[in-house]
């Protein structure tokens, strides 16, 4: 016996319900990762155990900018010893980049330094042009922040049983 079934007849229409569903899901998915991608970080930096490249001190154009403690304050800058004000060092460095010279800076800042004071300074590094600049650090004082954060758990001790048993 042969059963009569519908001829199938394709259809000319696109059901937009499904594509419609997958776009709102991207849509949201982009909603909540934009703001990561906006302000996240990603950064890959040397490890102390590693070693940073360090600008060596016998470098011919290496220059120095020492920021230290404000006193009374007033806050001083020096470059290569020399004191001078923030915009002299940036004029210097820029004179330095308009001879076709490659120059190499190290910033050293006294750890009470204000940020925003250290934000000046590489700024003024940053508009004279400079590309090599150098934060040098005291390898023994910088201890790792998780182990502040998370202390080590207490050492397993084994429960001693009695003798026998």
């Amino acid at each position: 016996m042969r059963r009569h079934r519908k001829e199938l007849v394709p259809l000319t229409q696109i059901n937009l319900t499904s594509l419609l569903d997958v776009a709102f899901v991207l849509l949201i998915a982009f909603m909540i990762v934009a703001p990561a991608l906006k302000y996240g970080l990603d950064l890959d930096l040397p490890t102390l155990k590693e070693g940073a490249p360090q600008l060596s001190q016998d470098q011919q154009n290496l220059f120095t900018i020492v920021v230290p403690r404000p006193k009374n304050g007033a806050q001083e800058f020096f470059m290569n010893e020399t004191p001078s004000q923030l915009r002299d060092i940036e004029e210097r460095l820029k004179l330095q980049k308009r001879q076709g010279v490659k120059v190499s800076v190290e910033i050293q800042a006294d750890r009470e330094v204000p940020y925003e004071t250290f934000v000046h300074v590489v700024a003024a590094v940053r508009r004279a042009g400079i590309e090599a600049v150098g934060l040098p650090i005291e390898a023994q004082t910088v201890k790792n922040p998780m182990e502040s954060a998370f202390p080590p758990p207490p050492a397993a001790t084994p429960i001693a049983t009695p003798a026998g048993k």
